[in-house]
């Protein structure tokens, strides 16, 4: 069964300022799950909505520095920021825990090219720490490739490299996230990707390509077969709609009742 959460960055943009305020329309416009970044001065009204709402946090990137062009993309592979790594997954594991949210998302950060050799040790050494503290909290931890049009520089910017990384770290809670809109980008080959990565995804994202709009608008993409294939591969978890609506995010929510119909 396909169910769908709304990426709070992207979808309620245009009329709500506060994670808090998406929270409400999207409960309002029949999501039951949410995608959201850490919500840094809102932790006590996001948790509140969803406590109102009932809906449910499918995702949380782990919190950022938005203050520091440097690190606004993540610290995981920053060398000399393993302390900021900590904290920042500390405060977003003890928030994760309020709202029940079991997924975070580890972003990578920007490559440094002074440093760049350095990135790797760094990433790995972070992630083996993240994999044991969300263990123990019962949450797991996931890694996206995202590509060099959308963030130029992220370090995470390959399957290839994310799976070397996770096979070296032979974690079950350090998993992998596909964003169709980056894997097109990055690689395309949906089909062939899925198989040779379907051991270690743990969830999804969708958008058109090129544009990043809605899945039925015009593209590369064709998301009948996409949707079919997902459900055959037997994922059965949420999958986050980060996409950029053509005009706002209700008229272009037309789209879901198609697929929620077919099944």
């Amino acid at each position: 069964m396909l169910k769908f959460s709304a990426n709070l960055n992207f979808l309620f943009t245009e009329t709500a300022s506060t994670i808090a305020g998406r929270i409400k329309l999207a409960d309002q416009h029949g999501f039951q799950a949410v995608e959201i970044p850490y919500p840094v001065g809102e932790l006590i009204d996001v948790a509140q909505a969803i406590k109102e709402s009932g809906i449910l946090i499918s995702l949380i990137n782990i919190s950022i520095d938005n203050t520091n062009d440097e690190l606004k993309y993540g610290s995981t592979s920053i060398p000399g920021e393993e302390k900021l790594f900590q904290k920042q997954l500390n405060e977003t594991i003890e928030f994760a825990k309020t709202v029940n949210c079991k997924k975070i998302h580890l972003m990578a950060g920007v490559v440094n090219k002074k440093l760049e050799c350095e990135h790797y040790a760094t990433y790995v050494s972070n992630l083996k720490e993240a994999a044991d503290i969300l263990l123990a909290n019962n949450m797991i931890g996931v890694i996206e490739p995202i590509n060099k049009y959308a963030i130029p520089s992220y370090y995470m910017d390959s399957f290839a490299k994310a799976s070397t990384i996770l096979k070296e770290l032979k974690s079950n809670n350090i998993k992998l996230m596909v964003d169709l809109y980056h894997l097109q980008h990055i690689c395309g080959n949906f089909t062939k990707t899925l198989e040779e990565y379907r051991d270690v995804i743990a969830h999804f994202q969708i958008a058109q390509v090129p544009n990043r709009d809605e899945p039925d608008s015009p593209g590369e993409l064709n998301y009948d077969y996409i949707f079919k294939k997902i459900q055959l591969f037997g994922y059965d978890d949420w999958i986050g709609c980060e996409y950029k609506p053509k005009k706002t995010t209700v008229a272009g929510l037309k789209w879901i009742s198609k697929y929620i119909k077919e099944q």
